[in-house]
């Protein structure tokens, strides 16, 4: 049995989640009261869908996720409140939660009736920003670097409600480590930022700046109707993913 810190950022509930991932373990609870109940997928997830199953779940604050089974079993209880086992032959992970302080935002107006831009700060080295104007408006992402990135997966969602169509995306990652693509499905554009397998990224720069850039037909983009998620591994094993709102 060992034990992976995650670090996970949710906008939706303005609040740092950090989890502890115990595997090959399992959790048994001081009472079955406890127990909140299971979700079990068809398709191939991983525990990062019981990650996120158990945050927007209110009183879940443990769950078990089984590898084979595609099952997250969820508990009101902290971990600490039971007891953590070696799960022997069954693939099965603990995560354990605990939440932080907030996120801090600033933001500002150039011209309240063409063009609002904000710039949000998260967590583990996550920031983003945005531009409304009736006719153009980007979301960026940066991304700051102190240790070599082995992992990264991006993806910012621009939701079509009032016309968005897409105009293109860059990203300041050394050329030749990333892929860069997007799909407009009729309801949003997906644009999606993936390392190269088998390359690392190095800390060339600070800060690694993501951006989405769509038009639109005369109306500004609303406020949290685009969202995105970022997934970075660093060299030393630590996974940090942050998910929200611009």
């Amino acid at each position: 049995m060992y034990l992976l810190s995650t670090y996970i950022f949710t906008f939706t509930v303005n609040a740092i989640v950090i989890t502890e991932i115990h595997r090959s373990s399992l959790y048994y609870p001081l009472s079955s009261s406890a127990f909140l109940g299971n979700t079990t997928w068809s398709t191939d997830v991983s525990i990062q869908s019981c990650i996120w199953e158990c945050v927007y779940e209110n009183e879940c604050q443990t769950a078990i996720y089984f590898n084979d089974e595609k099952t997250c079993s969820m508990f009101a209880d902290y971990c600490q409140s039971g007891s953590i086992q070696s799960s022997g032959n069954i693939r099965a992970s603990v995560i354990c939660y605990r939440q932080n302080s907030a996120t801090t935002s600033t933001s500002s107006s150039t011209d309240s009736s063409t063009s609002i831009s904000t710039t949000t700060s998260t967590a583990s080295g996550v920031s983003i920003s945005s531009g409304r104007g009736p006719y153009y408006a980007y979301d960026d992402i940066f991304i700051s670097c102190s240790l070599p990135l082995t992992n990264v997966t991006i993806q910012i969602t621009v939701s079509k409600t009032v016309g968005a169509t897409f105009n293109g995306y860059s990203n300041t990652f050394p050329a030749g480590q990333t892929t860069e693509s997007y799909i407009d499905n009729g309801t949003d554009i997906i644009y999606t930022w993936t390392i190269i397998g088998g390359q690392t990224i190095n800390c060339v720069s600070s800060t690694y700046q993501i951006e989405a850039q769509y038009h639109l037909l005369g109306t500004s983009q609303p406020n949290n109707v685009d969202s995105y998620t970022t997934i970075i591994e660093t060299s030393n094993g630590v996974t940090t993913v942050n998910s929200g709102y611009f």
